[in-house]
């Protein structure tokens, strides 16, 4: 099941939603990003929520990704994380249950 991830305004009220693409190639970048990125937080079995500071950060990293990795997915989350970041929000990314 890919992952799914919602942008949340201040009080956490869901304000969009999409998801990882089936050949998970968004989490294979986040497992393969070195120790200490945004990227690198974010959890396939758990859930992580990054906030607008750390959403900066993270919007950050995908732009420094080379031309070829930047994919539908990630294109779709730096749109939702620009989002969230405007809204003052969260970013908020559902794993899967082991």
């Amino acid at each position: 099941m890919p992952l799914v991830v919602y942008v949340e305004d201040q009080v956490h009220g869901r304000m969009a939603k999409t998801h990882e693409d089936r050949k998970e190639t968004f989490l294979a970048l986040c497992e393969a990003a070195p120790e200490g990125s945004m990227l690198r937080a974010v959890n396939r079995h758990g859930d992580t929520m990054f906030n607008e500071v750390q959403l900066k950060r993270f919007v950050a990293e995908l732009d420094r990704l080379p031309a070829d990795q930047k994919n539908s997915t990630v294109r779709k989350l730096v749109a939702a994380a620009e989002f969230a970041i405007a809204s003052h929000g969260y970013l908020f990314f559902v794993g899967t249950p082991t």
